[in-house]
């Protein structure tokens, strides 16, 4: 939904990117081999055989007249507006007669600013089905103040439909409007397209509809009264997309091949002839979604040429909300698989797939737009983001399931980067713990079990030590070895200490919970001493991140020692040292080598411990 949010949130990437893909698709269509309509130039030739522009209206009446005898086209359209010009009076009246010869249509066109000239021609809009649809379609289109008008004996004489351009804000001409009105909307002008489809019909009864959006129709239909095969698509503002072509297909002449008669005698019988200005100095001049500049009467051209074959391209009615549905369905698709990253990954190449394939196969078809760029901009990003999810969920699932196995200097290494760990070095307290009577009570239970017993007496170390911050650096089998590194060796004494007594106090209660499971009691001896040790990475291969240090071989001779007294608890004279002295008690010693012996102490005060039975020492030795 963020990602939907933000599409829609961001329309110049929206607009951007489908008006990319529609010039893809209107570059996809193929060529038109057979056009019924030819276009003729106003074109520097003509210019410099007719004389310089404007023409007289006696020269566009010679120029028709001789057209309309030796070629009988189908229609004349001008792409050209004949304002009132007191000096054309004669003109108007020859160029007038000329066009009322035969059908012939010519422009006009609507201004925003109030200024009138000429006489314009107003056409009602099409009937709708009901009132409210009439009123709807007046509040959709644009207002003009203006308009450039014919000289009145011309737009008496011929059709009349208005040349206006829609311009959008990239300078691309993609759309255009078959009406515009002017303030009051009742006063509305047809397109020359239009008008000139309009006089090939003979004038029929126009009905405009609403465009049904499950059917995928566009927001407004209209169709000439028994000719539905002609019905052209419209937008919600009474537009046409313009079918843009890559290729230039119009066939063209220059006016001036007229003016001197260089065609064959019926070279343009029955075609419908679009006169229309070439040069830059007519200024009429428009760019194409596909890139190419082109003389403004080709989008007469290419929108006649459209309707005729029944190939003009729209949007469906509602697309947005067709691009919100489409973007559900994928959104839906990628949440059902969204916990496999594998799946969600083949789910998005398979609905970007689809996207495409439909949209490609609804143009060819019946050259519809569809909205596609929402949802394949959704699939492909909400695809993007639930993989990286999905790695990131994966790699927090892989930790958590090794973080417990590992000390926290490899747990930063893990989680916050970087190579490898600098070695460490320093004094430190090491804390050895050691259930007893393992060998026996896994000759005497199953492996299960044994485990079940092992893995409680463990947890009940590692959990008390290192509540007092003692650092795990292994667990091996039926023991565990921690590490205080940190604070002065008073601090760390205390520390180690205090995990010893909370381990040794916690016991009875651990044996409480064994024995409702039917499991044997647990016996825990520990070792302490303090030295110099060396914490690091070892090995060439495969490393294993250690502490290496005497302390750690003497505090593991001291733990065994557990096994030979009645006391669970041992450590060194060098830990006691560090202890108050009224919190220990010299109570055995430990033989090094052949001269050297070491005073082996534990705490005063210790909780109550009670040995298992097969497991108490026969009696206390100092020796």
């Amino acid at each position: 939904m963020l990602l939907l949010a933000a599409y829609w949130l961001l329309p110049n990437v929206a607009r951007s990117l489908d008006t990319r893909l529609q010039a893809m698709l209107l570059q996809s269509e193929p060529p038109t081999l057979t056009t019924p309509i030819t276009l003729i130039a106003l074109d520097e030739a003509a210019i410099d055989r007719m004389g310089p522009w404007p023409w007289p209206r006696s020269v566009w009446a010679e120029l028709l007249a001789g057209v309309r005898q030796r070629h009988e086209p189908a229609l004349l359209a001008l792409d050209v507006v004949f304002p009132v010009d007191p000096s054309q009076r004669v003109g108007n009246q020859e160029l007038a007669s000329v066009l009322a010869q035969g059908p012939s249509v010519i422009g006009q066109l609507l201004l925003p600013e109030p200024v009138d000239r000429g006489l314009p021609v107003w056409t009602p809009l099409p009937s709708t089905p009901n009132r409210s649809a009439a009123s709807r379609i007046e509040a959709q289109l644009p207002d003009f103040s203006g308009v450039l008008a014919n000289a009145p004996p011309l737009a008496q004489s011929s059709s009349v439909g208005h040349i206006n351009a829609v311009i959008d804000p990239d300078g691309v001409m993609r759309k255009a409007p078959a009406w515009l009105c002017q303030t009051p909307p009742d006063t509305c002008s047809q397109s020359l397209a239009l008008a000139m489809m309009d006089v090939l019909l003979g004038s029929p009864d126009w009905q405009l509809r609403r465009g049904r959006w499950y059917a995928l129709e566009p927001a407004w239909m209209l169709s000439p009264a028994g000719l539905p095969e002609l019905t052209i698509p419209l937008d919600e503002h009474l537009q046409s997309w313009i079918p843009w072509q890559a290729e230039p297909w119009l066939p063209y002449f220059s006016a001036a091949d007229l003016w001197d008669d260089n065609l064959e005698p019926g070279a343009l019988s029955q075609r419908i002839l679009l006169f229309g200005g070439v040069t830059l100095g007519l200024g009429d001049i428009a760019t194409s979604p596909l890139q190419r500049t082109v003389p403004g009467m080709e989008v007469h051209a290419h929108l006649m040429q459209g309707w005729l074959a029944d190939a003009l391209p729209y949007e469906p009615r509602h697309s947005p909300l067709l691009a919100l549905m489409l973007a559900a369905l994928v959104a839906v698709g990628l949440m059902l698989v969204a916990s496999q990253p594998r799946r969600v990954a083949w789910a998005g190449g398979l609905a970007c797939l689809m996207l495409i394939v439909a949209v490609v196969l609804a143009w060819h078809l019946n050259h519809i737009m569809l909205p596609f760029a929402p949802p394949l901009f959704f699939a492909f990003s909400a695809t993007a983001l639930l993989m990286t999810h999905g790695a990131v969920r994966e790699r927090r699932a892989v930790l958590e399931r090794i973080e417990p196995y590992l000390p926290p200097p490899l747990r930063r290494l893990l989680t916050g980067g970087g190579l490898r760990i600098a070695d460490e070095t320093g004094w430190g307290t090491i804390l050895v713990a050691d259930i007893l009577g393992y060998t026996r009570v896994s000759r005497t239970l199953p492996l299960g079990q044994v485990a079940t017993w092992c893995d409680r007496g463990i947890d009940h170390i590692i959990q008390n030590a290192q509540n007092q911050g003692g650092l795990l650096d292994n667990v091996a089998g039926d023991g565990a070895l921690l590490l205080w590194r940190q604070g002065s060796d008073i601090e760390q004494a205390a520390a180690a200490a205090a995990a010893a007594r909370a381990i040794l106090a916690g016991l009875p209660a651990v044996n409480r919970e064994l024995a409702a499971q039917g499991l044997p009691p647990l016996a825990i001896g520990i070792g302490i001493h303090a030295g110099p040790y060396l914490l690091g990475s070892f090995g060439s291969g495969q490393k294993r991140y250690t502490v290496v240090s005497e302390a750690a071989n003497l505090a593991a001779h001291i733990e065994r020692q557990t096994r030979l007294h009645p006391w669970p608890l041992l450590f060194s004279q060098t830990v006691a040292e560090a202890l108050p002295p009224d919190a220990t008690q010299p109570v055995a010693k430990l033989q090094l080598d052949a001269t050297r012996v070491m005073a082996l102490y534990t705490l005063t005060h210790l909780p109550a411990y009670d040995w298992p039975i097969p497991l108490a020492p026969a009696a206390a030795s100092l020796s």
